[in-house]
């Protein structure tokens, strides 16, 4: 009788096992079925984003390109300015102002001096 209890765990370890390797199997393919419809789904919104960040990217870049002219020209023109203003009258009245203001100042110190040395004299 020992050999049919043997021969009847060992069935049921049989059956036992196969269900379980069925069961997991089961549970492996769905596994995989999910991770298929999860990259198809990743595929898709890479797609979309792919689309819609493209335009705008696009606009971006066509701002910046407006915004560097704009720069540009900005520069530009304010170096023509500051030409302008370096060879304009006042400029040169300005640089005159300056010399005439040092000569003043070197002949009313001069006559100052001149002023002191005759009056000590007397």
């Amino acid at each position: 009788m020992e050999t049919a209890q043997l021969y009847q765990s060992l069935t049921f370890l049989a059956y036992a096992t196969g269900v379980i390797v069925i069961l997991a199997g089961g549970m492996l393919i769905k596994v995989l079925f999910d991770l298929s419809k999860l990259t198809k789904n990743i595929n898709e919104t890479t797609n979309i984003v792919k689309k819609e960040l493209t335009p705008t990217l696009q606009n971006i870049n066509k701002s910046v390109e407006i915004v560097s002219g704009i720069i540009i020209k900005t520069d530009e023109s304010i170096n023509k300015v500051k030409d302008a203003l370096k060879k304009s009258p006042l400029n040169i009245l300005s640089k005159m102002t300056s010399i005439t203001g040092t000569v003043a100042k070197g002949f009313f110190s001069g006559l100052c001096t001149a002023f002191k040395i005759f009056s000590k004299k007397k």
